[in-house]
């Protein structure tokens, strides 16, 4: 069986794609897998890691809102795009094109579509936010299943020939990773301390950066508290542990990027972090609390609706980006890290959303689809 999976540009789109290609992998030992991403994006720095998927890069921009000229330029590379999505899709002869949302996924998945009878292939669309996005939305009609991760997201989809509630996969390791002296120890920190995760997703997020830098006064001063940070950026990082190093704060940890981050889930005590969909889904599986500062410009403003899906079942807080200013940092997290009852509340709560076996479930739905396309 050979399935190609199309998705790219950031964490969001290829950290639950990575998840299905393992499960795949775990489970069929036959499946030839291979991907389609982007040349600059997250995937090509993490999939050469992954010696049994073929990854293939094409030319492809996402449209930018308000752009006019960028957006142009974007159309141009889309007919290139799908001249290199032609010619993978013809080399490899998939028996299955999965879909992971974002532009990166668009050539493959319709081309797909189009040649459902002369190549006898299915296709599948998943769908990672509460709000569908605009590639999802313009392909549905065409695929033979949408998956879903939220059920009040199946409304984005009223025409789908199929539509199925997986939830969002996440990487085994989340699951099976637990708090351990040696984890704290491995990353600098003290086990005695409440740990803060501080990250913007795979590229970082210099909102929060930033405003850890306002707070190294009071975080110095801070006997309970201390913060991992996550910066997405070489440079900043340097330049953080450079000045928080003459500044004498000492329950500070910076990192540019972590391969295992569920090492830093598995001892986070709070988890502050952009609302993107992947992250939610890793958020709620191992069942943390969290400070939600949701991307304002993130297309469709799905960061927000992702984010308030969490706080109207209080598994979380929010706190908006031009509050970051007008407040303290550390007033937030110490409001929410030292609430005990609150913390608890929000982490079983966050516990109960979790959908910790929608991997299992995607490749259920995979499997049912090639068998009825076999009959």
């Amino acid at each position: 069986m050979k399935i190609l999976i199309a998705g790219g540009g950031t964490g969001g789109h290829v950290y639950p794609a990575i998840a299905i290609m393992e499960e795949l992998s775990r489970q069929e030992d036959k499946t030839e897998i291979a991907y389609i991403g982007t040349k600059r994006g997250i995937e090509a720095r993490i999939l050469p890691s992954y010696p049994k998927i073929h990854f293939y890069p094409i030319h492809i921009r996402g449209l930018a809102r308000g752009r006019l000229f960028q957006n142009l330029g974007a159309l141009l590379l889309l007919t290139l795009a799908l001249a290199d999505a032609l010619r993978i899709v013809l080399r490899f002869r998939p028996q299955l094109i999965i879909g992971m949302g974002g532009y990166a996924s668009f050539p493959a998945v319709f081309l797909g579509s189009l040649l459902k009878k002369p190549l006898g292939v299915s296709t599948v669309i998943h769908e990672q936010n509460v709000e569908a996005g605009l590639a999802n939305r313009f392909l549905y009609p065409f695929v033979d299943e949408v998956l879903v991760s939220y059920q009040c997201s199946k409304r984005y989809f009223p025409r789908a020939k199929k539509i199925v509630t997986t939830g969002n996969p996440i990487r085994k390791e989340f699951l099976l990773t637990k708090r351990e002296t040696s984890i704290y120890h491995r990353f600098g920190l003290d086990p005695e301390k409440k740990t803060v995760l501080v990250f913007g997703g795979s590229h970082g997020a210099a909102i929060l950066t930033q405003a850890v830098m306002r707070a190294r006064e009071g975080l110095s001063k801070s006997e309970q508290i201390q913060i991992l940070l996550i910066t997405g950026n070489k440079a900043t990082e340097r330049s953080i542990e450079e000045e928080f190093g003459n500044a004498r704060v000492n329950n500070l940890v910076v990192f540019r990027y972590i391969d295992r981050m569920s090492d830093a889930f598995a001892i986070a005590d709070l988890i502050v972090s952009r609302a993107g969909a992947t992250t939610l889904a890793e958020i709620t599986s191992c069942g943390k609390p969290a400070l939600l500062i949701p991307w304002g410009e993130a297309a469709n403003g799905h960061q927000w609706k992702n984010a308030h899906y969490l706080e109207s079942r209080n598994a979380c807080a929010i706190v908006a980006e031009k509050d970051m200013t007008n407040l303290p940092f550390l007033t937030h997290i110490k409001e929410t890290v030292m609430n005990k009852e609150k913390l608890i509340q929000m982490a079983q709560n966050s516990w109960q959303l979790g959908q910790r076996q929608a991997s299992t479930a995607i490749l259920g739905e995979i499997r049912t689809l090639l068998e009825g396309a076999q009959t």
